[in-house]
């Protein structure tokens, strides 16, 4: 600034501009596209919560659990009579197969 404004302590800034520039360029959005925004962070918040650590281990330690104690009522049915030989064992192959698939160990790179 020059000395003149500094004397006389008229100091002029484009404030005025700057607020006016700022403050009125608002985006309406629409219905729709609010919706379709809430549908995508709500699903972003699902996968970052499905892929952390912790909730992977507690879920491969919960469906061990669940294999487990089904691969037993599977061998109570069979021994009851309640389930047939080859669909107990294709049912205890299956449970098998997911323990495994839960128990492997998690190679990083």
């Amino acid at each position: 600034m020059n000395a003149y404004y500094d004397k006389n302590e008229q100091v002029y800034s484009n404030k005025g501009i700057m607020e006016a520039y700022f403050g009125e360029s608002v985006k309406t959005v629409g219905g729709l596209e609010r919706a379709i925004g809430a549908i995508l962070s709500a699903l972003s918040l699902i996968l970052s919560i499905l892929t952390c650590d912790v909730v992977r281990r507690v879920a491969k330690a919960l469906s061990v659990a669940v294999c487990l104690v089904g691969f037993v009522g599977v061998i109570g049915a069979m021994e009851r009579g309640t389930l047939g030989l080859g669909l107990g064992i294709l049912i205890g192959m299956l449970l098998l197969g997911l323990e495994v698939l839960c128990l492997r160990p998690r190679h990083r790179k």
